[in-house]
């Protein structure tokens, strides 16, 4: 089993980088269910989406960073 934490989540949601590539090949040798974060992880990570979406001074901003974090809630799941 993989744990992924904060920093490895990070990561993950910038798709992009030798990183990013390097850590998506190794977690293609695992099935999903075999990959796993914390409860800790998601409250880490959620003053900063609060923060994000309180910046959006319009209403596309709003509605695209509540799409954004919609996807943020999908991947976690």
């Amino acid at each position: 089993m993989i744990i992924l934490d904060t920093d490895w989540l990070n990561l993950l949601e910038r798709e992009s980088g030798a990183e990013f590539y390097r850590l998506s090949e190794k977690l293609a040798e695992f099935s999903a269910d075999e990959i796993a974060t914390t409860i800790i992880t998601f409250e880490e990570q959620m003053p900063g989406w609060m923060a994000f979406i309180a910046k959006a001074n319009t209403i596309e901003k709003q509605v695209s960073a509540y799409e954004k974090l919609g996807r943020f809630l999908d991947s976690y799941r």
